[in-house]
């Protein structure tokens, strides 16, 4: 259809509006919302091209137009010559437009904005963005903030999935692609004159290489929660959304990481070395006997059963150093002979035993070492990693990690038989090019050998995990450590508080049913609540990466923190409960493993249905996960940190009535597991939070079952349950 201004596609729930200078808009018949191009210059968007030698900027803002009814061709114009650049908008069907280019020969294109500044929202509109970021970034539209946040594809802290999604006055949108050669780029401004608003929210997406296209798909009425499990079915049709079914019937033992926490000594042999390469730190902070002593005084004493237990540093020469050449096992911590015993005990004790890897780092004092092996830049040069333990890393090509794995891991399958594998980097770092003519990649071939490395090592040791996760690794891993949390925070370096923005659990409603995801690096245990309560919210076990050396429960120091009720360290509270007396870290350790295990164990095979913010404030959050569990959590501040908004929340409780959750407390509930942190449940009030998981062990709801689990972490020992009141130390059967 064309009208004086230009052209239109119309479907019965979009309407696509273009002018011959670019501009457009959008029209989402179902909610009656109008998403505009460019608020701030009259344009499609912009392109680098380089065409004749010369490089040039254009303004995409002139074109002769085709309208096929299905889709506009736009013939960009500059300075009324053509140049070969044509934009395609196609309707694919009735809630979809993809926007794509297309090039002549001779004409490169370098980078292309295909949305620029578009899709933009006001404050008034009470809209926001989501991006996937680890868990999933909240970003409204009316924080009030000035600041531009690109997100480039699967880099780290970046899009960890190929989508972004808005939502404006209650309607939603999905935007995918389909190439990791993506940026995306949100953009707030505040008093622009060129918009009724106080602040504009916008988006960009530069393309560039091989990617041509992207998708809009408009859903009409929606939240974040719609725009996940439209994207989920994105997923399926990807092949990426692989589930715990598929994955348990090719790996049987797979279901153990389900409720499984994490368990991780990072340095076995901690080597250090200076920039010049010399030695300046050397410590054994555990040998391997006492990695398996560790391994039992969690089961035996703490009463831990489902871990995925970690060790880092077991390497011929340390954590991070001398890779790729790892054997053999350090004799300083006990050689090869004492890690395969360590390897046996901890299995025995139905534990998942991983050894920690990595293929992406070579050092130049490694064996191994040479240039032919490392990735190159555009000028020939070297690719450098990271300044880590071992001194300067260099990157490996991945076709060349993928050989040093083929040599390497049959023989540490062989020789210690762990039952799962870590290779430290794989899914964390972004992806790379090579330029060595002789192993030359693209960002899509290192995934194709990444994704193969992967492969392989799940071949020899069945479970297998990688740092932080992206969605490109999930048919091959099973456990992603860093996704949820990063030394006891959201992200690493992304600050939320930059874009007024919030955590929200987006990866849990489009993958929570295909990966086991934790946080990863350590942190204070004595003020890790919030932290405890996001897992709570995520529905993820924690990750236990700080230790102390040695025994450390023989070592801990006297005169520890015993926790306040109303703070950051309440967690590490024991006053008349299970473990108390016990030394901080298996305090921390047993409360949360508590909480945390038997909520991940019982909704691992499901996702995130709902999630919203109760309270203007953000600090009260409810989730469900599937149909019948149901989590609200009153986090007092909305960072790790904070001292903000301590009120006490009530919230109504099928079987506890009227439930007073505390700062930092929380409520689950489901037919068969309840846990609260609370200062009433069940018509009981506290004087003080008090900590209770309550679980049928027969499988029948807890208000039918003959046999009850109740677990005591703090507080008063008195519990009503099913019309009686029960004193409860430390753990009860209750037998009806």
């Amino acid at each position: 259809m064309r009208t004086e201004e230009g052209e239109v596609l119309e479907s019965p729930y979009v309407r696509f509006e273009i002018s011959k200078d670019g501009s457009y808009s959008v029209t989402d018949k179902r909610t009656g919302v109008v998403w505009r191009s460019n608020p701030y210059v009259k344009r499609f968007g912009s392109a680098t091209v380089e065409v004749g030698g010369m490089t040039k900027w254009l303004s995409l803002d002139g074109f002769e137009m085709f309208n096929t009814g299905e889709s506009v061709r736009m013939s960009y114009k500059h300075k009324g010559e053509e140049v070969g650049l044509t934009i395609v908008v196609r309707l694919l069907d009735d809630e979809t437009l993809e926007f794509s280019y297309e090039a002549a020969d001779g004409l490169k294109v370098e980078r292309i904005r295909l949305l620029e500044d578009a899709f933009w929202e006001t404050d008034a509109d009470r809209g926001y963005m989501v991006v996937p970021v680890r868990e999933g970034l909240l970003i409204p539209s009316d924080s009030g903030l000035v600041f531009a946040h690109a997100f480039e594809t699967f880099a780290y802290e970046g899009c960890h999935m190929k989508m972004l999604g808005l939502v404006k006055r209650g309607s939603a949108v999905l935007v995918t692609w389909h190439d990791p050669y993506v940026t995306a780029e949100v953009r707030s401004t505040v008093g622009s004159a060129d918009v009724q608003g106080r602040q504009v929210l916008s988006l960009s997406l530069d393309l560039e290489r091989t990617a041509r296209s992207l998708k809009t798909r408009f859903l009409g009425s929606g939240s974040y929660v719609e725009i996940a499990k439209a994207y989920r079915e994105e997923a399926l049709r990807k092949g990426w959304l692989v589930n715990w079914k598929q994955k348990v019937e090719q790996t049987p033992e797979a279901s153990k990481l389900f409720g499984a926490s994490n368990f991780k000594l990072w340095a076995c042999l901690d080597r250090r070395l200076d920039y010049r390469g010399n030695e300046k730190h050397l410590a054994v902070n555990w040998t391997f006997r006492e990695v398996a002593e560790i391994a039992e005084h969690l089961r035996r004493d703490l009463g831990i059963e489902k871990a995925l237990f970690v060790i880092g540093g077991w390497i011929r020469r340390g954590y991070d150093n001398q890779h790729p050449d790892i054997l053999p096992a350090n004799p300083e911590c006990g050689g090869n002979e004492q890690l395969a015993e360590t390897s046996r005990r901890v299995k025995g004790l139905g534990y998942v035993f991983c050894l920690h890897d990595n293929y992406q780092d070579i050092y130049r004092d490694a064996p191994s070492w040479c240039e032919d092996n490392v990735m190159k830049n555009r000028d020939g040069s070297l690719a450098r990693g990271g300044f880590w333990a071992g001194g300067q890393a260099w990157l490996v090509c991945s076709k060349k990690g993928l050989e040093f794995a083929g040599r390497n891991l049959p023989e540490v399958k062989e020789l210690f038989n762990p039952n799962a594998y870590f290779n430290d980097t794989t899914f964390a770092a972004g992806l790379y090019e090579c330029h060595d003519p002789k192993h030359p990649l693209s960002k899509w071939d290192d995934m194709k050998y990444k994704q193969e490395l992967c492969r392989y090592t799940m071949s020899l040791f069945g479970i297998f995990g990688s740092e932080c996760g992206r969605e490109w690794g999930i048919p091959y891993s099973h456990f992603f450590e860093g996704l949820a949390g990063v030394g006891g925070n959201y992200y690493h370096a992304l600050e939320p508080s930059s874009m007024g923005a919030r955590v929200i659990p987006l990866f849990e409603m489009v993958y929570r049913d295909c990966v086991a995801v934790y946080g990863k690096y350590g942190y204070d245990y004595s003020r890790a609540a919030e932290y405890v309560l996001h897992h709570i919210v995520i529905g993820r076990p924690l990750h236990y990466h700080s230790w102390g050396r040695g025994i450390y429960w023989k070592e801990a120091a006297e005169g520890e923190p015993l926790g306040w009720p109303y703070d950051t360290s309440c967690f590490i509270r024991a006053d008349g409960g299970w473990a108390e007396g016990l030394c901080l870290t298996d305090r921390f350790i047993k409360n949360t493993h508590e909480i945390l295990s038997p909520l991940n164990e019982i909704t691992s095979e499901t996702t995130v249905t709902r999630h919203e913010f109760v309270t203007p404030d953000y600090r009260v959050e409810r989730v469900a996960f599937g149909e019948n569990v149901e989590v609200v959590v009153n986090k007092a501040s909305g960072e790790f940190g904070g001292t903000r908004g301590y009120e006490d929340y009530v919230c109504a409780s099928e079987m506890g009535g009227e439930v007073v959750l505390p700062p930092f407390g929380f409520l689950i509930e489901s037919p068969t597991f309840v846990a609260f942190h609370a200062l009433s449940w069940g018509g009981m009030k506290y004087a003080s939070p008090v900590l209770f998981t309550i679980r049928s062990l027969d499988g029948r709801p807890i208000s039918e079952s003959r046999k009850v689990r109740v677990f005591h972490g703090f507080g008063e020992q008195e519990l009503r349950i099913r019309g009686r009141t029960y004193r409860v130390a430390k753990e009860e059967t209750l037998v009806f």
